[in-house]
């Protein structure tokens, strides 16, 4: 459900400011994500937006101190204003998801998630994503996320497709043919 809210308002802003090029968008997806972060550190702000018994006027007040401590694009701080008054701001991260892929569609870049049992290097997680890149015809970005039960190895996952080239699955390969044996 929440996507589908949150849909129309990324595409909305993406449509209206696409014209600005990549990085307007990528600095646009930056304030609204500072936002978004900043309500996920002070939920009670976030709620101030859904108690009907605070004004309207004093919820666009808010915004607009927010904007101003943020030092928001105009833009940013319009998306805020009409999550506000239509009572949506808790889409915010979504809306913010949703920017950063059509963002991405207009780079050409695909998102995915590399899982690893100890944190990479940098040179590391670049290298896998050029590869990926040269494999799948894209440009790669990877999220890590450390998962240290799969012990050696790693899983990458993008868009539907999974490399699992983790220990933990080629234990499990060998168990299950040594299993049918």
């Amino acid at each position: 459900m929440s996507r589908r809210v949150a849909r129309p308002y990324a595409v909305a802003l993406f449509e209206v400011t696409q014209r600005e090029g990549v990085p307007a968008l990528r600095e646009i997806e930056g304030h609204l994500a500072a936002v978004s972060e900043l309500f996920r550190h002070a939920p009670e702000l976030l709620r101030v937006f859904e108690v009907p018994s605070v004004a309207p006027a004093a919820k666009r007040e808010l915004v607009n101190t927010i904007a101003g401590t943020l030092s928001l694009r105009p833009e940013a701080q319009r998306m805020l204003i009409a999550l506000e008054h239509h009572i949506r701001m808790r889409y915010l991260d979504e809306v913010v998801a949703f920017f950063r892929e059509l963002v991405d569609r207009k780079e050409g870049i695909v998102r995915g998630r590399v899982e690893v049992p100890s944190r990479p290097d940098g040179e590391q997680v670049a290298a896998l994503e050029r590869a990926l890149a040269v494999a799948l015809g894209v440009r790669i970005e990877l999220d890590v996320k450390v998962r240290e039960e799969l012990l050696a190895g790693f899983i990458v996952r993008v868009g539907s497709r999974v490399f699992d080239g983790s220990l933990l699955a080629q234990v499990r390969r060998f168990a299950a043919s040594a299993a049918g044996e």
